[in-house]
């Protein structure tokens, strides 16, 4: 028998007062399921709408801070939204205004956020952890990103179905993710066939460094020797560990990933024929392991 809209209501506030203990089961309407409502009343926001009630949809999982005026909102600390790595790209490519930029995992929206203040004509940010992408939709809605547009799924997917269109960008943003692939120079490969143009910002294996850093440290395997695109390097095995139980993770997709050195990366650009620009940060005592960024273009020599 078909139920109506009111009586469909009816039912649901009478099992919401069960499970309060406000009336028994039994007084539901003779046939009614008994429905499973836990955590429903959770879904909903019954606060006056404002930044902050769609920010703290994911409390304690934001890693970046907002900028005027609504720093401080997230709690995250990391200044994504003013990064000086990518005005830096900014200065070294002559203006970002006007390009196509594809971006490689937004996480937040920060480095999206800066490219459309610089004049991007175009952003396509690509980002497959649905946590992450759902707070660049905030993020992009509390600040305005006319052109930017985020897209949930793997980038790698997403570069190979590219590569078989021709499509093409004037840059490629890699920030903060060659060392969460288990196969980093396939990246490489893909980012410098897309675009002639690199941002490029990564942590990078240096058994040196990392000895200051036991607790990173005790997370790699030997080196293994192996050859993509025609390039013979070393890959570290990293496992990510406990941090793969916090809801605001933010590696990769699977529960280990591979480190280069870093000739290895140098090497590999190089092998593709892209030339390094300039570097603008190389720092070995990193907490979480030596890193570096560096511009490069592909070699018109």
């Amino acid at each position: 028998m078909a139920v109506s809209a009111a009586g469909a209501q009816r039912r649901i506030r009478a099992a919401f007062r069960a499970l309060r203990g406000e009336a028994p089961v039994a007084s539901l309407p003779v046939g009614t399921k008994c429905l499973d409502l836990t955590g429903v009343e959770e879904v909903f926001c019954r606060e006056l709408p404002t930044p902050k009630t769609a920010v703290d949809i994911f409390r304690g999982q934001w890693s970046s801070d907002f900028p005027a005026p609504f720093q401080g909102l997230t709690g995250g600390g990391v200044k994504l939204f003013e990064d000086g790595r990518i005005t830096y790209a900014d200065e070294q490519f002559g203006g970002i205004k006007g390009m196509r930029v594809i971006e490689l995992g937004p996480l937040e929206g920060g480095h999206s956020y800066v490219l459309d203040r610089l004049g991007a004509a175009e952003v396509i940010a690509v980002e497959a952890n649905q946590r992450a992408f759902l707070r660049c939709l905030v993020a992009k809605e509390l600040l305005g990103m006319p052109s930017v547009r985020f897209l949930c799924g793997d980038f790698m997917a997403f570069l190979r179905n590219a590569t078989e269109e021709g499509l093409t960008w004037d840059l490629c943003l890699a920030v903060g993710v060659l060392y969460h692939q288990p196969d980093p120079v396939s990246l490489l490969e893909l980012a410098t066939i897309i675009s002639d143009r690199l941002l490029l910002w990564t942590h990078y294996y240096d058994a040196e460094a990392l000895k200051a850093i036991p607790t990173v440290a005790a997370n790699y395997s030997e080196p293994i020797t192996t050859t993509t695109a025609g390039y013979e390097h070393l890959l570290y095995r990293h496992d990510y560990g406990p941090v793969l139980g916090w809801s605001g993770f933010c590696g990769g997709l699977q529960t280990w990933t591979s480190w280069m050195t870093r000739d290895g990366i140098l090497g590999a650009l190089d092998h593709f024929d892209f030339e390094v620009k300039g570097i603008t940060v190389d720092d070995r005592t990193h907490p979480h392991g030596p890193a570096f960024c560096l511009v490069a273009e592909r070699n018109r020599g």
